[in-house]
């Protein structure tokens, strides 16, 4: 990490610039404020040679980290430069070790919310794919009925959002799901459950009729009916990532289909939904290489 120091004190500048560099940061030292804009992630500014040029300096290298070095604690050695932009302070005499710290936490703290602001970003371009309405009438539990995994997990993502909530997931394919009943309810725990129509039909059953009391929205991937307290269909609703693409053929729209849903329906079940018979099921299986697995 490459740091700039603006000490006047020259013995002061090199002692904290050699402790520094012992703990990996490769150091500048300057006596006075640049007059053009520098880089460097870290910049510490002694209050000994704060000036008006300085406030305007701090505010021209807002991404940078800045922390103050003062003597005492006053408007303008704590007060204005805060309110210009920089982080912190350390109180002189102080420890190294303070000073690290301050500037990894700050450092830590910017690197989370870079990242944090690329979800956001990416967040906020998949979801205009879904024309979803306002989700803020709904409480928990829920179920997300969609024909798509991908939509309903925009849509539960964004009631997130909306509501400022963080989610717990959870999979109903694990076979531990059940767990989550051992516990009381707690408001302040969300749980996002997934793969509802991976359970069978007495299954399904058994855990609706214990997520009626949990804070949790559920997601259900299928055309099939399901009752529930709360049921927000939004399988109507096109989402353009998935329309996107080649058409494909008849043919490679039945194999997919039957590759994709093979293991959640029986074959009479998934022939019916095919609109064949089961005798065409299995020939149709036979044809594209997709024979059970026994």
């Amino acid at each position: 990490m490459k740091l700039l120091i603006l000490e006047n004190e020259v013995y002061l500048a090199q002692s904290i610039a050699g402790k520094l560099s012992d703990a990996g940061y490769e150091c500048t030292i300057s006596q006075s404020i640049p007059k053009e804009r520098v880089s460097y992630h870290a910049i510490l500014i002694s209050s000994n040679i704060y000036n008006q040029n300085c406030e305007f300096f701090i505010k021209q290298h807002s991404d940078s980290i800045i922390i103050m070095m003062i003597s005492y604690i006053s408007d303008d050695t704590v007060s204005k430069p805060l309110l210009a932009g920089a982080r912190d302070y350390v109180l002189k005499p102080f420890m190294i070790d303070e000073l690290v710290r301050k500037i990894r936490h700050y450092n830590e703290f910017a690197e989370t919310k870079r990242v944090l602001d690329f979800y956001n970003a990416y967040f906020d371009f998949i979801q205009k794919e879904l024309n979803t309405p306002s989700l803020l009438q709904y409480n928990p539990p829920f179920i997300i009925k969609s024909t798509s995994q991908r939509s309903a997990d925009i849509y539960a993502m964004k009631y997130a959002k909306e509501k400022n909530i963080l989610f717990e997931f959870i999979t109903l394919k694990d076979k531990d799901y059940k767990n989550i009943f051992k516990n009381t309810p707690q408001k302040q725990k969300i749980y996002y459950a997934t793969n509802l129509e991976e359970l069978k039909k007495q299954e399904r059953k058994e855990f609706l009729e214990l997520a009626h009391r949990y804070p949790m929205i559920i997601s259900f991937i299928s055309t099939d009916k399901v009752q529930f307290q709360q049921v927000i269909d939004i399988s109507h609703i096109p989402n353009t990532q998935e329309l996107g693409g080649d058409i494909m053929s008849i043919h490679d729209y039945v194999k997919t289909i039957i590759a994709k849903f093979e293991s959640r329906y029986p074959d009479i079940e998934l022939a019916k939904k095919l609109g064949m018979s089961r005798k065409s099921l299995w020939e149709k299986r036979k044809k594209y290489g997709l024979l059970r697995k026994k």
